[in-house]
């Protein structure tokens, strides 16, 4: 990885704990200190992340200084509820998104994090975990499948220890994979089985609603006997997306039949030779995977606008406009 810096007292480290502008690094020795930000770093717009690759310089009584990030090959980021993106984890090959075979399976829910995933250049595979819950359990997997064609998705019992092997092909020697989902779907099982011991603590389900309580509060990075590395992240409830993200990624299909529709702004609702229209008619195009293709493009749309100062005026002028005409139009009347 090339940097800038040239200070000869720089070593290469890598975040593998961060909480709270807390930080620990690993060496190549996989020995692990403490760490803190460089007032430069603390000052620039990027932020070390757990699965950062750093630069940094050993100080007496045996912490570093982290002086500089160093580029990205990918990156999982949210948009925060307080506004403003949250670095999940970074590179990252692949994206564990673990769901539950019960009241969590949500297919929209699962189509935010493929588009964080995306995004950010990170592979997702879809982990079903406890699908001995479910009453026929290959129509949950290809309903799921069907949905997700380009996907991997797998059905494990973490509870039963079912196909957990699966796991394997895609954790291997110098592969970061990182976990995601609600709390409860069982993130911090699969770790422990990665990782062979039982390093992280687990918590049971409430019986009442089938969800799970916080077992991980912060992100850390681990290494398995495998020679993978491997993220374990909190569970997230909120799962905003970044004005970055190109929903194009994900739903390529659908922008492709929509460049086919006879004019160039149409709506997709009464107008003459929708290809999109078409389609959720034929069956071609699945209504929930439309359904969520419009709500999360409405939201990136508003997101952007959120911070675009430009995009904020435009609209701010449209408004005024619409207030404008409608009042116009109320005076106009007997």
């Amino acid at each position: 990885m090339e940097s800038t810096l040239t200070n000869d007292l720089t070593l290469v480290f890598r975040i593998i704990f961060e909480s709270r502008e807390n930080y620990r690094v690993m060496d190549s020795g996989k020995g692990v200190f403490p760490a803190e930000m460089a007032g430069r770093v603390r000052g620039g717009k990027i932020w070390p992340a757990v699965g950062d690759w750093i630069r940094g310089i050993p100080q007496p009584g045996g912490w570093v200084q982290i002086v500089e990030v160093m580029e990205r090959r990918s990156v999982l980021a949210r948009r925060s509820p307080q506004g403003g993106d949250q670095i999940l984890a970074a590179n990252v090959d692949i994206l564990f998104i673990v769901t539950s075979a019960n009241e969590d399976l949500s297919l929209n829910r699962l189509d935010r994090y493929i588009a964080l995933a995306v995004a950010g250049g990170v592979r997702p595979v879809i982990l079903i975990n406890k699908i001995e819950l479910a009453e026929n359990p290959h129509e949950v997997l290809d309903s799921v499948a069907l949905r997700f064609a380009d996907i991997d998705v797998m059905g494990i019992s973490v509870h039963e220890g079912w196909n957990l092997d699966c796991l394997n092909s895609y954790a291997k020697a110098d592969q970061t994979v990182a976990f995601v989902g609600s709390s409860g779907v069982g993130k911090s099982s699969l770790t422990n089985y990665l990782l062979g011991s039982d390093f992280i603590a687990i918590q049971e389900i409430r019986e009442s609603d089938g969800r799970g309580r916080h077992t991980t509060t912060h992100r850390e990075l681990h290494i398995a006997p495998s020679g993978a590395v491997v993220i374990d992240t909190p569970g997230i409830r909120l799962v905003g997306l970044s004005d970055e993200t190109d929903l194009g990624a994900t739903f390529g299909d659908i922008e492709i039949l929509a460049a086919r529709c006879r004019f160039g702004d149409c709506a997709h609702t009464t107008e003459p030779g929708c290809a999109v229209k078409e389609a959720l008619e034929s069956g071609a195009l699945d209504l929930g995977r439309w359904n969520s293709y419009v709500k999360l493009g409405r939201e990136l749309a508003h997101e952007r606008r959120k911070s675009n100062k430009a995009l904020q005026a435009e609209e701010k002028k449209r408004w005024v406009k619409l207030h404008t005409e409608h009042r116009a139009r109320v005076k106009r009347k007997p």
